[in-house]
């Protein structure tokens, strides 16, 4: 490679090390919980001086190869062939892009009252609200913390989610700061008791780059395995979603609602759709 660029694997227990590429850093994790996850992770390492010498870096969980089918010699030199982004980043999960007009909605269905508690956030925090209703495309949709950054990014990204926790924190009200910190989030029991908090670090990293970010340059690249799950269905979605966002069509916006809400209707539960469709359809979109 042309550049210096770490990248560190984060795991938890010894049975997660042979899940570990050689070409990244291992790095054991079990010793050091915290309620933000990876962004403690990427705290300790900037504080760490580990990251110094570095034109760009990351951390990346065990499960990395498992969710986009690239392999670690794959993203560094993707990473090492992009010299002029500040952040490379990828999303897993594009079905994703496809049928939620925002990082923050798909949220919703994933955790309980997941738009009340982020509205709080929001408010707490000083971020404009409008960002969890605004109609995402693909190029920005982001909902894990899959990315390696230069200093540029990491110098402002950290103190900008710092910054929003600590007056989340401060200033909530009582009940739903509560609620933010308790492991209501993970009623399915898939992440391990966490609380909301992860879940909304994970996605300010869109906001970060529509808003304090934007300054910056940022290189999206796909993930094969999220690539090749996607049907002809979840392509059209996603095309016709970011045909809405460049052009701000308000037609074609309704043309993706009724399309989306359709595929929800043949591929989720009657009880599901009782649950959410409606409140989809009837939710501001913005642009």
């Amino acid at each position: 490679m042309s550049r210096s660029i770490g990248i560190w694997h984060i795991y938890y227990e010894a049975a997660q090390e042979s899940k570990l590429d050689k070409a990244f850093i291992p790095l054991d994790n079990s010793q050091f919980p915290s309620e933000t996850h990876e962004f403690a992770v990427f705290q300790r390492l900037l504080a760490s001086g580990a990251t110094d010498t570095l034109s760009a870096w990351g951390a990346l969980s065990w499960r990395f190869a498992e969710k986009t089918g690239l392999s670690g010699q794959e993203l560094l030199r993707m990473v090492d062939q992009a010299p002029e982004a500040d952040v490379v980043y990828m999303n897993p999960f594009p079905h994703i892009e496809a049928l939620f007009a925002s990082p923050w909605w798909h949220g919703e269905v994933a955790h309980p009252d997941f738009l009340e508690v982020s509205g709080a956030f929001f408010s707490a925090a000083g971020l404009d609200a409008a960002e969890l209703h605004r109609l995402t495309p693909a190029r920005d949709f982001s909902t894990c913390n899959y990315f390696v950054g230069g200093p540029r990014f990491w110098q402002s990204y950290l103190p900008f989610v710092q910054q929003a926790l600590q007056r989340a924190d401060l200033h909530m009200p009582a009940d739903l700061r509560t609620k933010m910190h308790s492991v209501d989030a993970d009623w399915r029991k898939l992440h391990h008791a966490s609380t909301y908090i992860p879940f909304i670090v994970e996605r300010l990293f869109t906001v970060f780059m529509h808003t304090a970010g934007r300054q910056l340059k940022v290189q999206k690249i796909p993930c094969p395995l999220g690539e090749v799950n996607m049907n002809e269905t979840l392509r059209d979605l996603r095309n016709m979603k970011d045909v809405a966002v460049l052009t701000r069509s308000s037609s074609i916006l309704k043309m993706w609602q009724e399309k989306r809400a359709a595929y929800f209707r043949q591929t989720s539960s009657a009880w599901w759709c009782d649950r959410y469709l409606d409140r989809m359809l009837a939710a501001p979109v913005l642009w």
